[in-house]
């Protein structure tokens, strides 16, 4: 945004040299990026040559003409001023940054309008139909101008700025809104149907040609100023071309007026129209600031244009709305900035930008003005007088620590064992979106550990494969899977720790989970074969055994989510802590070119039915070993089996375990033969033949009785 150095000095007292102020501006966060010489102008608005009043020349303006006086060095600069500091972006708003960083005093704004006897009542009417769009509208009336150029002055100002001169009416309200930053539009009242203004919303379809020349369409969001018949401009964005001042003008009607932001906003967005007025009224606009506006347009056209001003202002909304106080420690801005800054220091830069501070012992509280629209907290106040106190002035200090070991605080040190269990059974650990699609939602949720809550829904998806949060890990995971798979991997083992999300009582619970997905061929290179249940089983039972969980029991599940008779729950005290089987059909959603076998245990459960792993001496007495074939029902699981086996064995039958399982010539249908190995060890002695071959037999006769089951 370009500045005038001239101009900026118009508003300050005081003669700081241009390279302290640019200095200090760009230090308290108003970066002067790049500084100019001025061409000089004559008073016919002539360029002069460089060597003309060294840097630039000036015409002083003086009353109502201009007056050449030595040329006055000027410049121009380009600040970047950030778009949350609307109050900046002109020449008084920048002055008034320069004076709070001590480049001199801000001058008062010059008050007053000489009137002349006809009233602005009579000659015009303002109605304001939507206040929420336009909270104030002020109009101001001035007869009997005569249009022509502007004088060089202000021509020589406006171009400075980047502002193409137009005539005297409209480059007064263009030259307004650079000094104080309150956008204006000027009306030939004449033009003006009923010589009325009402602000409405447009009506959908209407149209408008605009000062560009461009017919616009407008719809029911947009504001517009109409006349009595028709629309004349769109509110904050641009004024129309069926009421613009021509040479022809005689009375001109001054709009000064406050539009919600976000209506300008939207309107240019949807029009492709970006005007100096927009971008200010987007950002937001000092409602106190209207009235004055409008004031100081209609003075200066009444003396460029030797018009008279009528005595009033129309006004929709003259009352302003009670300032916002902010109250701050001055003990707690200290903390904050990380070094002493002093209590007169604060207090004087809160005064020079006009905050108007008031102390009460340690508590500084503060009347936000209305141009300060990015003023909402005490943080707020802290950042305005630190960067005027100077961030560089902040030692660069590290904070103290206490010294001495950290620790991993909630869930922590159960997901790293989590993970270090993925490792040690040779799984990649994968990372998958926690936001998953309504569909892959479903094809996971027909499972013990999925049922547990309702389905969280994402407010604002950034797609619909984002929809909702999961309730399993195990949906993602399969699609990663046969991602791999797809791409050209054999085999896949894959696994991820991660958080699962339910809905309860008008909450978003969570819970730790761990996944596994098993797909491809497993086995040696010489005895490749596809993987099955079993394997998954095994990765499982080894995974659990990482975590110290033990004493477990395998059942087969009905869950959806796994095919039908190829999945199992994992159970413990009664309760499921895992499921595990082959991914449904009803998962073709996903799109999965093979079979994927997966698993999910409920970290929360394993962590509750986890044993602390202690060190037991390495036996000292030899084992014996015996094998038992059993020939039982189908219905009788494996798991049932062991533990009548385990019930009925010595207290020195150390363990069980499968050995083969037959079905076949000999076997009926519904039965199986599993044979186990059993292993006896004594603690204290060996044991001889005899003891086994007595305790084996006692095993046998009581799992006879007790199972009705059969060893032939």
């Amino acid at each position: 945004m370009k500045f005038s150095l001239a101009w900026l000095r118009d508003h300050l007292d005081g003669d700081t040299p241009a390279d302290e102020l640019a200095a200090k501006l760009t230090a308290a966060g108003m970066n002067v990026e790049l500084r100019e010489p001025a061409t000089p102008i004559d008073a016919s608005g002539n360029s002069l040559p460089a060597s003309v009043g060294g840097s630039g020349g000036h015409l002083r303006r003086e009353g109502g003409g201009v007056a050449q006086g030595p040329p006055e060095p000027d410049e121009i600069w380009d600040v970047d001023v950030t778009a949350n500091r609307p109050d900046a972006m002109n020449h008084r708003g920048l002055a008034r940054e320069g004076a709070a960083a001590g480049c001199g005093a801000l001058k008062p704004l010059p008050s007053g309008v000489t009137e002349g006897a006809a009233k602005a009542g009579d000659l015009a009417k303002v109605t304001v139909e939507d206040a929420a769009g336009c909270p104030r509208y002020c109009a101001r009336v001035v007869r009997g101008v005569t249009i022509a150029p502007s004088p060089a002055w202000l021509a020589e100002r406006l171009e400075r700025c980047g502002v193409r001169p137009v005539n005297n009416v409209v480059d007064a309200t263009n030259y307004v809104l650079l000094d104080v930053g309150q956008p204006l539009h000027a009306f030939d009242l004449a033009r003006l149907a009923g010589h009325e203004i009402r602000v409405r919303r447009a009506r959908a379809g209407e149209r408008i040609t605009t000062l560009d020349g461009v017919e616009r369409t407008l719809n029911a969001d947009d504001l517009v100023i109409a006349d009595a018949s028709r629309a004349v401009g769109i509110a904050g964005v641009m004024g129309g071309a069926n009421s613009e001042i021509s040479d022809a003008t005689r009375d001109v009607l001054i709009e000064s007026a406050t539009f919600d932001p976000r209506r300008v906003r939207a309107t240019a967005r949807r029009l492709g129209l970006k005007t100096e007025a927009s971008h200010r009224f987007e950002r937001g606009s000092d409602r106190a600031m209207a009235r004055t506006a409008a004031d100081l347009a209609a003075e200066l056209i009444a003396r460029l244009a030797g018009g008279e001003v009528a005595a009033g202002v129309l006004d929709s909304n003259p009352e302003m709305p009670a300032p916002r106080e902010i109250a701050f420690s001055l003990a707690r801005l200290s903390a904050f900035v990380g070094c002493a800054i002093p209590s007169e220091f604060a207090v004087k830069v809160l005064a020079a930008l006009e905050l108007a501070p008031r102390v009460a012992g340690d508590i500084v509280t503060c009347t936000v003005p209305p141009w300060r629209m990015d003023l909402e907290l005490a943080e707020d106040l802290y950042e305005e007088v630190l960067r005027l106190f100077g961030y560089e002035k902040v030692p660069s200090v590290l904070p103290s620590a206490a010294a001495k070991p950290g620790r991993r605080l909630g869930s922590w040190p159960l997901t790293e064992r989590a993970r270090d269990a993925l490792a040690g059974v040779g799984a990649a650990e994968a990372f998958t979106y926690s936001f998953v699609s309504e569909a892959a939602e479903a094809a996971a949720a027909g499972s013990p550990l999925a049922e547990r809550g309702g389905i969280v829904a994402v407010a604002n998806p950034l797609s619909a494969r984002m929809a909702v949060m999961r309730r399993s890990l195990l949906a993602g995971l399969a699609e990663a899977a046969g991602g791999n798979l797809r791409r050209g991997a054999e085999s896949v083992l894959l696994g991820e720790v991660g958080r699962v999300f339910f809905a309860r009582d008008g909450a978003v619970a969570e819970e730790e989970r761990l996944a596994l997905a098993l797909a491809g061929s497993v086995g040696d290179w010489d005895a490749v074969r596809a993987a099955d249940f079993l394997d998954l089983k095994g990765v499982v039972e080894a995974v659990l055994s990482e975590l110290g969980v033990t004493a477990t029991e395998w059942r087969p599940a009905s869950a959806a989510v796994l095919a039908a008779g190829e999945g199992a729950e994992v159970g413990q005290n009664g309760r499921v802590i895992a499921v595990a089987g082959r991914f449904a059909d009803a998962a073709a959603a996903l799109d999965l070119p093979a079979p994927v076998w997966v698993a999910e245990i409920d970290l929360t459960a394993a962590a509750t039915a986890a044993h602390v792993p202690a060190f037991e001496p390495l036996p000292r007495f030899p084992a014996v070993a015996a094998d038992l074939t059993v020939r039982h029902k189908l219905a009788l699981h494996y798991a049932e089996l062991v533990a009548a086996v385990t019930a009925a064995g010595p207290a020195w039958l150390e363990s069980v375990s499968p050995v083969v399982r037959y079905r076949g010539e000999g076997v009926a249908p519904d039965e199986v033969k599993t044979t186990v190995r059993l292993i006896y060890r004594h603690p204290e002695r060996s044991l001889t033949q005899d003891e086994v071959n007595a305790a084996h037999f006692a095993l046998m006769d009581r799992l006879g009785r007790e199972l009705a089951v059969s060893f032939s």
